[in-house]
């Protein structure tokens, strides 16, 4: 049985950001790091796929996952932080 990833990337500004798995097209979110976007009707481009990761969204998803964070990730770390992207991720599997 597969299990249900609680997030999903989103091409959005450059980056590729982390949503909550159940956005819908036309949907206004938040990211995991916090910026606000609408998700498109669109599908993102092959080229959009390969836009770098956002770091900060990929902390919140580990962190909320327990997935370590790759030695790099620990030491540059320098967006709103764990406190900001732990309140978010409570936020958002309140229901």
């Amino acid at each position: 049985m597969t299990t249900q990833r609680p997030f999903r990337w989103q091409p959005h500004d450059g980056k590729r950001h982390a949503v909550h798995h159940d956005t819908f097209p036309t949907q206004h979110t938040t990211t995991l790091c916090g910026e606000e976007l609408t998700i498109p009707t669109t599908r993102a481009t092959k080229q959009q796929w390969c836009w770098p990761t956002c770091t900060d969204c990929d902390t919140a998803w580990r962190l909320a996952e327990g997935i370590p964070l790759p030695l790099q990730q620990r030491r540059t770390t320098n967006g709103p932080g764990p406190a900001h992207m732990l309140a978010v991720l409570s936020h958002s599997t309140r229901g």
